[in-house]
């Protein structure tokens, strides 16, 4: 991974060595790559980061291109150049048209000297991050979080919004983070540079464009052809490539077509899992074993044993300046660490495959407000239920359901001790223009879920020195599906039924067919239940966020776990955001995020590896 950070400041108040190093200490290298003012912007770099310059126009390219040889041919350019020579000959020729053809993970700045104006552009699902921070008329922005906030003169402090939100937890507003005044600049976004400061506009997004008549035979094949190409892009030739398997479709997919339709110099090295047999309800030890077989691909699986979670996610925290958002890290980071012993270097996983062949349920109240009240009753008997028999009533509940406006509010927690003003949710602007319920099918594709999804993968990743990929996350695949009959996507057996039927042949039908889709909520349980005593140290008096909670009633919330699986869930789910967020606080504050009497009271989980 590599970072660009910057300063644009029209009035060139600071520059020289002083500037120079303020980057370098914002990058948190004595020699960082590379250091440059040109005019009233001033860049720094480190890491993997590309550079191209050529008539006073430079380029800082970081991250992966992977249509680069068909862009490369479409511009004139020979096919072996790098992306920041590639996105530099482009802009030149083509301006700000260049943006929505790129296609990949990244951040590009492109700074005109002569002209004092340039863009900072970040991909259109968001596989690269970019921060920013307005201030006087000055404007500082970085890839990741942690090196804008050490850019700043002082430490931000906490956004309370985001944190109420954090808390919940419910989605974070968009052009909100964790620290105040700083911004998340959207996916899809080109930030443009300039004496008046930065602009943000998008510059991409899915078109409404309906394939009427379409068969379920005819999309599948459809589906089959962009995934492949999809998985081929982020496959590079001779590039040590695994796949993070689960019995899920969507990795068993990925590696389906990785070990079937690349070419052998393409094709993984072995797969990597996660397993519980300890929780046989939830285990996909022999379903993983099927598809590694099917696909005579080696699988390495790491068994977790009991111990808490929230120690795995200081070193996220710390590193990040960020908490994490999903209580995975306990078994993720070491199976990770042994892919990178193992020399994998990129890891293609299924991230976003149930968001983009995913049915829009929000199409059933259209019928309804149209009048087609045969249609609506036909999708309402077409909701996945999971091996569950239809009924009249079950439709008139999913009719119920959907046929009316949707509440996008938090849902309240009576431990929570914040202006009410503060959560106000409104419901999201759709991305692209279209009928409502497709609008709404692409903001389930690229809101927020995917952002986490990169995000969160990316810096798990960095942390154990691999670079994951997601293939059901491509333009070129979401936009092929939102063109599909909608109709499609419902299936009373299972949901997804596009892919299921595109994957033929690729998946063992045991998985490829499999009406249900195993959770991590007993996983979860068990390890914030083992985590309850460093909880309740975290979260005491004194706690820092006891500005945002009722100490009575949170005292109440953590004593008191519900007994059903569902709620018990969602109760050792609160006590992990609350847990993060406590640390994160504790760091803002120069403190010890996690005590060390508290810690060593607590197992701290275990692991073992075997071959399946």
């Amino acid at each position: 991974m590599g970072a660009i950070v910057g300063i644009l400041d029209p009035r060139q108040a600071a520059a020289g060595e002083p500037l120079r190093a303020r980057l370098r200490g914002s990058l948190g290298a004595a020699e960082p790559v590379w250091t440059q003012e040109r005019g009233p912007l001033a860049v720094g770099s480190a890491g993997e980061v590309e550079r191209a310059e050529a008539d006073g126009t430079a380029c800082l390219f970081e991250g992966r291109l992977y249509n680069g040889e068909e862009l490369a041919w479409q511009l004139g350019v020979p096919a072996y150049v790098a992306a920041a020579t590639l996105v530099l000959r482009g802009y030149e020729q083509l301006g700000a048209e260049l943006w929505p053809l790129l296609r990949g993970d990244f951040v590009a700045l492109i700074w005109d000297r002569e002209a004092g104006s340039g863009a900072v552009v970040r991909d259109q699902l968001g596989g690269r991050a970019l921060y920013l921070h307005r201030a006087g008329g000055v404007v500082a922005f970085a890839t990741e979080l942690r090196h804008l906030v050490e850019l700043l003169p002082s430490r931000p402090p906490p956004d309370d919004v985001a944190v109420a939100h954090w808390l919940l937890p419910s989605v974070i507003p968009e052009e909100r983070t964790l620290f105040a005044g700083i911004e998340e600049v959207p996916p899809a976004s080109c930030l443009a540079l300039g004496r008046d400061g930065a602009q943000a506009q998008r510059y991409w997004a899915p078109r409404f464009e309906q394939q009427r008549g379409l068969s379920l035979a005819e999309a599948s094949a459809q589906a089959r052809e962009l995934l492949t190409r999809a998985v081929e892009r982020r496959a590079g030739a001779g590039e040590k490539s695994a796949v993070l398997l689960s019995g899920g479709i969507d990795s068993a997919g990925i590696a389906g077509i990785s070990c079937n339709c690349l070419a052998d110099e393409r094709q993984p090295l072995r797969a990597y899992s996660a397993v519980f047999p300890r929780h046989p309800e939830i285990d996909e030890g022999p379903l993983i074993a099927a598809v590694a077989a099917h696909n005579r691909l080696a699988a390495t699986a790491i068994e977790a044993e009991p111990g808490g979670l929230l120690a795995a996610a200081a070193p996220y925290i710390g590193t990040w300046a960020m908490p994490p958002p999903t209580p995975n890290l306990s078994f993720l980071r070491p199976l990770l660490d042994r892919a990178a012993a193992d020399g994998v270097r990129v890891l293609q996983d299924g991230e976003g495959g149930d968001a983009v062949f995913w049915y829009s349920a929000p199409l059933v109240a259209e019928r309804l407000r149209k009048g087609r009240l045969l249609s609506a009753w036909s999708l309402a008997g077409s909701f996945p239920e999971y091996g569950m028999p239809t009924s009249w009533r079950t439709r008139l509940a999913k009719l119920r359901q959907w046929g009316r406006n949707r509440d996008f509010s938090p849902a309240p927690q009576p431990w929570l001790a914040v202006d009410p003003g503060l959560l106000e949710a409104l419901e999201p602007e759709p991305p692209a223009a279209g009928p409502a319920w497709w609008g709404a099918q692409a903001a389930g594709i690229l809101g927020p879920g995917s952002r986490m999804a990169h995000d969160t993968t990316r810096r798990n990743g960095a942390l154990s020195g691999i670079e994951p990929r997601h293939p059901l996350l491509d333009v070129d695949l979401i936009e092929g599906v939102l063109s599909f009959p909608p109709e499609l996507a419902f299936e009373r057996r299972f949901n997804r039924p596009v892919l299921r039927e595109a994957l033929a042949g690729l998946v063992p039908d045991e998985a490829r067919l499999r009406t249900y889709k195993s959770n991590f909520d007993p996983v979860s349980v068990a390890g914030m239940d083992a985590d309850l005593p460093l909880v309740e140290a975290l979260l005491g008096p004194g706690a820092h966020v006891g500005a945002y909670t009722d100490r009575e009633a949170l005292s109440a919330h953590i004593a008191a776990p519900p007994q059903p699986l569902g709620a018990r869930r969602a109760w050792a789910m609160s006590l992990w955001y609350l847990g993060t967020m406590e640390c994160w606080l504790r760091l803002q504050a120069g403190e010890e995020m996690l005590p060390g009497d508290a810690l060593s009271s607590i197992g701290t989980p275990g692991y073992s590896f075997s071959s399946l």
